[in-house]
């Protein structure tokens, strides 16, 4: 597959909330070649792109628009995954998202998540090319690990915001019940956010020895799937991470994947890319897709995609397109 993939556990357990609830999903499973009993295996993928109608076919289906939030608030223990018991088993919350950011893809491939800490505020994000952007998807994502931190790690954890990548819905009223925060739409990236008072949460019901069997059972697992993900997209998706902060440095990318900076430059020329190809494909994608959702000035862009000054931005952008940043906001705009 050169498409992005899911946990086929995730695709179970939607299909599952929609049997219990009435919903057949038989002509899905048998149009996408997917049996239900064989979802439960950990190393069985399933393509994000059928993932995605899924989602579809359970809004249809269940006539609930919300009905990412509604799967992301729901917790069933017994259904949850290795992934999430190798989380919530760690000593502290911090510790259980630095884990989570480092093994997110082999939930979903779609989306690159990162943490960063800023002033007082503790940051997940949640980052989703547009083509593969799913809403109820993204809704269960973050309603999900909200709901899961306030049952296994403690109920007093609260946000301080929480961010979608898409427009405010008709059912605006559902996201304040569950979040309890305010709650921003039309963002670059998804996000939630709490104080940095909460990361040195011990989780309770913590399990030491269950945490490190289970890490070593999913180290093989994450091995193949970057095998299989070829060493230019684990490099895009570090890149994607230190965008705003300009931070391409080669050492630094080999050393995260404990290769040298000559391994890395070799293996990338054996898949026919360069490194600062790579560091130009994921300003340049970033770059089309700020201007395109037309939400921030163009300094800020800028700002966003790790440039010193607005004049640098428009120069590789204008190296890019053969236009300038300001003339391609306005033929989208004008489409």
């Amino acid at each position: 597959m050169d498409q992005p993939t899911v946990a086929g556990s995730s695709v179970r357990a939607l299909c599952y909330w929609m049997l219990d609830r009435g919903a057949k999903v038989d002509e899905f499973l048998k149009q996408e070649q997917l049996n239900l009993d064989a979802l439960g295996d950990q190393n069985v993928r399933v393509s994000l792109a059928s993932f995605n109608r899924l989602w579809e076919l359970a809004s249809q289906r269940l006539e609930d628009p919300a009905v990412g939030l509604h799967v992301g608030e729901f917790l069933d223990s017994s259904r949850m995954g290795v992934f999430g018991h190798i989380v919530y088993n760690n000593h502290t919350l911090e510790q259980a998202l630095r884990q989570y950011v480092r093994l997110s893809h082999l939930v979903n491939e779609g989306v690159v998540t990162a943490f960063r800490i800023e002033g007082e505020e503790a940051i997940v994000e949640y980052h989703c090319e547009a083509e593969h952007y799913n809403k109820s998807n993204m809704e269960r994502m973050l309603a999900l690990s909200i709901t899961r931190a306030r049952r296994y790690v403690s109920e007093k954890i609260f946000l301080v915001r929480v961010g979608f990548s898409h427009r405010k819905p008709r059912y605006g009223d559902e996201y304040e019940r569950i979040f309890q925060c305010p709650v921003e739409f039309s963002k670059s990236y998804c996000f939630v956010s709490f104080h940095t008072d909460f990361l040195g949460f011990e989780l309770p019901h913590r399990n030491p020895y269950l945490h490190q069997a289970l890490t070593r059972q999913v180290e093989a697992l994450l091995q193949k799937l970057d095998l299989r993900r070829g060493v230019s997209h684990r490099v895009k998706t570090i890149l994607l991470k230190r965008l705003s902060r300009g931070d391409f440095d080669a050492e630094k990318v080999a050393e995260k994947l404990n290769m040298s900076r000559h391994t890395l430059y070799r293996k990338l020329k054996q898949e026919g890319h360069s490194f600062q190809d790579l560091v130009e494909e994921v300003r340049r994608g970033k770059a089309m897709e700020y201007l395109e959702k037309n939400k921030y000035s163009l300094s800020e862009i800028a700002f966003l995609l790790g440039f010193s000054e607005l004049s640098a931005f428009s120069r590789a952008f204008k190296r890019w397109t053969g236009k300038s940043p300001a003339q391609y906001r306005n033929e989208v705009r004008d489409a």
